[in-house]
C-alpha cells in the first residue's frame, strides 16, 4: 500500500457530516491520516466538480469522492440575484445549526455563495424542477462530470478513489421522470476500474439498505453503515 500523507474527500453529506461519522472519517482513522473534507451538505455535481478543479492537490494525498444523485441543482448566489438571497431559509444547514450558502473559500454566509440543498425541490428552485428539469439532462451532465474529474486527476497524476451514493447506472433520487435516452458514449468512457467494486449496479445508499443497515432518517444511513462500507468497498481499493 501507498504511504500517502493526507486524505482529501469530496461529496455531499454523505461525506461530511455533522452528526455522525461518515466513511471519510473511518477511512482517515483506518489509515491514520490527516483529513481534509471537501464535501458540503445537499451538494450536487457542479459544487463538487468546481471544488475539485480549485482545491490543493498534492502528490502524496489520496483523493476520495462519494458522488451523489444526479437529480441535484446547485446554484450561485450574489447581489445580482436578491430573490435567490430572499430563498436562505430552503439552503442547506451546512454547519448543522442554521441554512448557509458557502462561497469559494469554503466559508459559510448568507448573502453570496452556492446554494446548495440536494434534490428536494424548494422555493425558486422549485421552478426549475417544475419547468425545465428531464433526468436525461442530469445523468448526461452527471457522467461527463464524472469523467471530467477523472481525466484531471490523471493529468495531473493524483491518487484518487471514486464510489457513489446510488448506481452510475440508476443515479436518479427523486426525479424520474421515465424518459432515458441517455448518452451512453459518455457513460462507456469512465474509468470503472477508478471506482469502488459493483459502482455500476450498486451505491451506498442501496448496499446499506441490502444490508439492512438502520437509517437515522429515510435517506441517511447510520455510523455502522459508513464503517462497513469503508472495510468493504472503498478500503480493499486503496
Amino acid at each position: 500500500m501507498i504511504k500517502y500523507q493526507k486524505l482529501i474527500v469530496y461529496g455531499c453529506s454523505l461525506t461530511k457530516d455533522n452528526y455522525i461519522d461518515t466513511w471519510a472519517d473511518y477511512i482517515s482513522k483506518l489509515l491514520d491520516l490527516p483529513l481534509e473534507n471537501y464535501a458540503e451538505r445537499g451538494a450536487g455535481y457542479a459544487y463538487i466538480m468546481q471544488k475539485v478543479l480549485s482545491s490543493p492537490t498534492l502528490d502524496n494525498s489520496l483523493n476520495i469522492i462519494m458522488w451523489p444523485s444526479a437529480d441535484r441543482f446547485d446554484l450561485y448566489v450574489n447581489s445580482s440575484t436578491p430573490h435567490l438571497q430572499q430563498d436562505i431559509k430552503y439552503a442547506s444547514w451546512l454547519d448543522g445549526k442554521e441554512p448557509a450558502f458557502v462561497d469559494y473559500k469554503g466559508q459559510y454566509n448568507k448573502d453570496h455563495g452556492w446554494y446548495i440543498n440536494g434534490a428536494v425541490p424548494r422555493g425558486y428552485k422549485n421552478n426549475y424542477y417544475k419547468y425545465f428539469y428531464n433526468q436525461t439532462f442530469h445523468v448526461n451532465q452527471a457522467w461527463s462530470t464524472i469523467l471530467a474529474v477523472q481525466r484531471y486527476f490523471d493529468s495531473i497524476g493524483s491518487n484518487y478513489i471514486m464510489c457513489s451514493s446510488y448506481p452510475l447506472t440508476n443515479l436518479i433520487q427523486y426525479h424520474n421522470d421515465g424518459v432515458s435516452d441517455f448518452n451512453y458514449q459518455l457513460y462507456n468512457r469512465i474509468d470503472l476500474a477508478k471506482f469502488v467494486d459493483g459502482a455500476d449496479i450498486n451505491g451506498f445508499i442501496g448496499l446499506s439498505k441490502k444490508e439492512k443497515f438502520k437509517f437515522f432518517n429515510p435517506h441517511y444511513p447510520d455510523a455502522d453503515a459508513h464503517q462497513w462500507y469503508a472495510n468493504t468497498y472503498i478500503l480493499p481499493r486503496i
